[in-house]
């Protein structure tokens, strides 16, 4: 799927936390363990990097840079966090990747993503 043409359609997603967490699916193929693992600090303060835990390793976590069309979506699930009292280490995603992600699998169909794992 051309990147203009995501963006679109992931700026229809009404919630800044599924949003989001489909945008750094996109961006870094992290599989919903792996965005589980996300917390408010692993997105930087200018919302160009996000880390992306390994579930085995610490230090094999890994920086990706997040495009400028994905910044505004970042943003907003940070400021999100800190307007519910989330503790920035806490996770970010945490009841959208939960079952497997159920809940953001149902976002992804809505606007025909797939949220399979990228190779």
């Amino acid at each position: 799927m051309r990147q203009d043409a995501l963006a679109t359609r992931l700026t229809t997603v009404a919630h800044p936390l599924h949003a989001t967490a489909l945008t750094i699916h996109a961006v870094t193929g992290a599989d919903i363990t792996r965005l589980a693992l996300i917390r408010g600090i692993d997105i930087n303060d200018t919302a160009t990097t996000v880390k992306i835990h390994d579930s085995t390793a610490h230090r094999r976590c890994r920086l990706y840079p997040l495009p400028a069309w994905t910044r505004h979506l970042a943003r907003a699930a940070r400021i999100h966090g800190q307007l519910n009292n989330r503790a920035p280490d806490s996770p970010l995603f945490p009841l959208i990747t939960v079952q497997d992600g159920e809940q953001l699998r149902l976002t992804a169909t809505g606007i025909h993503y797939n949220l399979n794992p990228m190779p």
